[in-house]
């Protein structure tokens, strides 16, 4: 009953882009949107980008996450921290960031005569995935890492046992055992390369959420702002059937969870992942951090502290009621996909999926549509705004629970069931400690996610109130980038203490016999 509730609320924007598009529409005005040249070139610019990010934040994270849980690297709990940390740069803020960097007069303006490159080379395309990978691969490295701690060693034990080699052992126990959260990972950053609209727009990359927010912005096209959303539902629809095709069978079959946890050393390959590290702690954090301070430098404005305050705390507020309530949304939901798999349950699934993917501006219009028409007294207040979240991140928050869950073997719990304990013994005692660690990554990347969520945030907000990401949009929109410098610092430093809570909890959990 509680996932069918949940099921209504995300299929909302849905209903909201079929009542716009094909209320209003001709049929010659739905011909030109579904089959002009214009849409299938932003339809594939788009599934390009999505595979390009997708790819390069798989590899990424595999090769960070193999590094942080490596017994003999140097500093791992905090290299585990400054590789999650670039999640908390928004992408247009670093955009922007890299913009200036590389302008006339930036520090890295430089780089371009010296390559030959002309005025402008950094925009378009492959600055757009450059960006994006740099600043949300940490949405699939949470879920792998979390998989990689917890994988059983026993498979691979046998198969050397029987003959195979270090690599061939590896690739058939390890990787059946990483599918499901490299899927997961992989999927994630795609829905998020296809909703970004401020890192494309500023790179002047063409995409299918650029050109939806464009005919959203001009009040002259919701209908055809309508219809290319309903083209971005179908690309996310098939994405998420390739996903589940990809993730393959549950592994929540196994025999259960190793007493002995895998554990290996880097050696001397130390010292190359730590300039791997490094070299990625340069770009997304090193170099944000350093311009940010650097414009702040230049403010001369003093009256910011004030409204700052406000906005931290509606932030704080905010993203603590949207964390806690996805979590408890997705929890029944990944439940029910692992435990009770069925048709209605994937249905859900990939609704909450769609309403990830789909541009913010758009779940925003439509819980304005709705709130109007039928619960008046609700628009306008904060209330609706968590809403939103919950609409745009359950898939966000299911992700790495749905992994945990996996994890977690059934025969454990039918065994401890016939030894008498309860359900909340088993649940205390055999199920928690393997989901738990999904639980605090789920909170984390909705909690994160929501501080820099901007377009449903500017349409549902009570009016006068802000937040810290309206903050930044303001002055940069306005080209204040001083002014803008401080909310940035302080999105990032909150998340960066979130993400040292996390792993300081991992660790416990990790070192729990």
């Amino acid at each position: 009953m509680g996932c069918g509730l949940i099921g209504l609320l995300v299929l909302a924007p849905l209903v909201y882009l079929v009542v716009r598009a094909f209320g209003q529409a001709d049929g010659a005005q739905v011909g030109a949107v579904l089959l002009g040249a214009t849409t299938f070139e932003y339809l594939v610019r788009s599934l390009a980008l999505a595979l390009v990010v997708s790819s390069c934040s798989v590899f990424l994270s595999l090769l960070l996450a193999w590094s942080t849980c490596a017994r003999d690297l140097p500093g791992r709990r905090l290299m585990n921290v400054l590789v999650v940390a670039p999640l908390a740069v928004p992408c247009y803020v670093g955009a922007a960031i890299y913009l200036g960097a590389v302008s006339p007069g930036g520090f890295l303006s430089g780089i371009g005569p010296q390559l030959g490159l002309s005025p402008g080379w950094f925009s378009g395309f492959w600055a757009s995935a450059f960006i994006l990978v740099l600043f949300i691969y940490p949405l699939a490295y949470l879920p792998i890492r979390s998989s990689l701690a917890r994988i059983d060693p026993a498979t691979f034990d046998a198969a050397r046992l029987l003959g195979c080699s270090r690599i061939e052992a590896a690739r058939r126990t390890f990787f059946p055992q990483l599918r499901s959260s490299i899927v997961v990972g992989g999927t994630m950053v795609s829905l998020y390369t296809l909703s970004e609209f401020g890192a494309v727009s500023l790179l002047r990359c063409n995409t299918f959420t650029r050109v939806i927010y464009l005919q959203y912005e001009s009040a002259f096209d919701r209908v055809g702002a309508s219809l290319s959303s309903l083209v971005l539902v179908a690309i996310i629809a098939v994405l998420l059937l390739l996903s589940e095709r990809l993730r393959g069978r549950s592994l929540n079959q196994r025999a259960g969870r190793s007493v002995r946890p895998l554990r290996w050393n880097l050696g001397r390959a130390r010292w190359g992942v730590l300039g791997l590290v490094g070299v990625v702690c340069l770009l997304a954090l090193v170099i944000p951090v350093a311009s940010l301070i650097a414009w702040w430098a230049r403010s001369s404005a003093t009256e910011l502290v004030t409204d700052l305050g406000e906005s931290l705390l509606t932030t704080l507020l905010l993203s603590l009621s949207a964390g806690l309530l996805v979590v408890l949304c997705s929890i029944p939901l990944a439940l029910l996909c692992t435990r009770y798999p069925s048709r209605s349950g994937a249905f859900i699934e990939r609704l909450a999926h769609l309403g990830f993917g789909l541009p913010g501006i758009v779940v925003g219009l439509a819980l304005v549509f709705l709130s109007l028409h039928l619960v008046p007294w609700l628009y306008q207040t904060w209330g609706v705004v968590v809403v939103g979240y919950l609409v745009l991140f359950l898939a966000l928050g299911t992700g790495p629970i749905r992994v945990g869950f996996e994890q977690a073997s059934i025969r454990a719990e039918e065994a401890a069931r016939t030894l008498g304990a309860g359900w909340w013994t088993r649940l205390r005692l055999v199920t928690l400690p393997v989901v738990m660690p999904g639980l605090i990554s789920s909170f984390l990347l909705v909690f994160i996610t929501t501080t820099k969520e901007l377009p449903s945030t500017l349409l549902l907000a009570p009016a006068g109130t802000h937040t810290l990401a309206t903050r930044v949009w303001e002055y940069t929109e306005e080209a204040m980038y001083a002014e803008a410098a401080l909310p940035a610092l302080l999105l990032m430093i909150l998340s960066a203490a979130l993400v040292g809570l996390m792993v300081w909890r991992e660790d416990l959990l990790e070192r729990r016999p």
